[in-house]
């Protein structure tokens, strides 16, 4: 008879190779983007800004808006010119979770109608000077501090017949940030362009008084509720007095790119590599990973039991 065909033969196999953990190795994890749809510089969207908290796990990225396809210009320059105006009443202080993400760097320029105005030149807001329009949207995120239980994921690369595995630091899911609407909040009634909002004989104030912080009132809901409200408070002010670390945003197919996944993601030194040596055998491993095993003849001996009476026949 011919034998019997293998319904799951082993097509391949592959030495593993573990790399060092001594650099961090972050998966960002854009939830509203269409897979194939990446943030890079083949798309028109390469990220112009990484900023980092590393003490509080804050990550904000910068991405370009496409201004010429479904944007509102009018809206464009609403929200780019509250945005500016309320970083400059704030000094430079963000919106967000406890003022922990920074605005910076999410302002426009010069606006250049580009087919949406009546005539193409650069836009004046009433004599004021050059008008921002909103060009970059801000994705935010916080990186999880791992605990003992989490899923330890790997990043893994193929080289001939090497498996090169890199572990993952962590993974950042980052969603759209509301800046902007944030902004638009802050500006005054009469700068919004509101008529009636101010009492006659009011006096006008300013910006600055209008960016104002405000206080944030949380109540415990169970017994012992306190401590841990008490510790998300101070959580929430460690987020606003970091300092934000800024990275350069280098694009995944340029050289220096592909220099860096050579050297982290490739080991260089095969011929040297300590091998990784089980501390348990075959069968201890099937009796951790499966459930008791019966032995029929003596339904009492399960697991250790069994494994110590099969020793003793052998011995």
């Amino acid at each position: 008879m011919p034998p019997e065909k293998d319904d799951d033969p082993i097509i391949s196999s592959y030495d593993i190779t573990l790399n060092d953990s001594d650099i961090s190795r972050y998966v960002l994890q854009y939830l509203d983007r269409p897979a194939g749809h990446n943030y890079d510089d083949r798309h028109g969207q390469k990220p112009t800004s990484l900023r980092l908290k590393p003490r509080t796990g804050l990550v904000e990225v910068d991405v370009p808006v496409n201004t010429r396809v479904n944007y509102d210009v009018d809206k464009g320059l609403r929200y780019g010119d509250a945005l500016k105006r309320s970083r400059a009443a704030r000094e430079g202080a963000g919106y967000g979770m406890a003022g922990g993400f920074s605005v910076g760097g999410a302002g426009g320029g010069k606006v250049k109608m580009e087919g949406g105005g009546a005539n193409g030149g650069d836009v004046d807001m009433g004599g004021t000077g050059e008008a921002s329009l909103l060009r970059v949207q801000t994705l935010g995120g916080r990186i999880k501090t791992p605990e003992e239980g989490d899923p330890v994921y790997m990043l893994a690369a193929f080289r001939e017949g090497n498996l090169h595995l890199s572990p993952v630091t962590a993974v950042v899911q980052l969603h759209p940030q509301l800046h902007h609407l944030d902004a638009l909040d802050e500006i005054p009634a009469k700068g919004r362009g509101g008529k009636g909002a101010r009492k006659e004989g009011e006096e006008e104030r300013s910006a600055e008084s209008e960016a104002r912080a405000i206080d944030v009132k949380i109540k415990a809901a169970e017994e012992g509720g306190a401590a841990a409200v008490a510790g998300n408070l101070d959580l929430l002010k460690q987020m606003q007095d970091e300092k934000w670390g800024r990275y350069e945003w280098i694009d995944a197919e340029t050289e220096e790119s592909w220099d860096v996944y050579e050297n982290f993601m490739i080991h260089q030194d095969l011929e040297n590599l300590p091998q990784l040596e089980s501390a348990i055998d075959s069968e201890e491993y099937l009796d951790r990973m499966s459930a008791p095993r019966i032995d029929p003849a003596r339904p009492e001996m399960t697991g250790w039991a069994m494994k110590q009476n099969r020793s003793t026949q052998r011995g």
